[in-house]
């Protein structure tokens, strides 16, 4: 990686593809217009309004962010939050829950790495989170891993 300081969310496709929160991405404004003004693509003009192009076509979609009270980072939520228009704005029940239902059909791999200090709580709050994450998103499988430092997902990534 190119800093390893930075949080990072990268997705493996026919060409890998790394995207980091940093610079930080505007935050989602809730205006759905990704849902009903531009069909899957982010009305805020940035370099995330890609990010609903890329998802489509990953085969694995992996997630690093330092840990913070069982989620994501504050940079790394507001990536995700960009990308709703992945999904529909309309519901489907999975498993007895209530989750968004597809725009594709493109089950990829949900692979989230969690790294800092953490309590089982959190850990059991993180583990929540992705496989609701991955229900959400139409993932076919999920994996989550903590460490505890950044240099550690460094070296299990390579």
């Amino acid at each position: 990686m190119d800093d390893i300081s930075e949080k990072k969310l990268m997705m493996s496709c026919k060409d890998d593809i790394l995207f980091s929160a940093r610079p930080i991405v505007n935050h989602c404004m809730g205006c759905f217009g990704c849902w009903i003004k531009t069909p899957a693509k982010c009305v805020i003009k940035d370099r995330c309004d890609v990010m609903t192009s890329y998802i489509p076509k990953c085969d694995e979609l992996v997630v690093i962010s330092p840990i913070l009270y069982g989620g994501y980072s504050d940079n790394i939520k507001a990536v995700l939050d960009r990308s709703i228009g992945y999904i529909l704005p309309y519901f489907r029940i999975v498993n007895g829950e209530m989750h968004h239902k597809m725009r594709y059909e493109n089950p990829f791999k949900l692979n989230v790495h969690f790294y800092g200090e953490c309590d089982e709580e959190e850990k059991s709050i993180a583990e929540r989170l992705v496989k609701a994450n991955a229900v959400n998103l139409g993932a076919a499988s999920s994996s989550i891993n903590f460490m505890k430092t950044i240099d550690y997902v460094q070296e299990a990534l390579r």
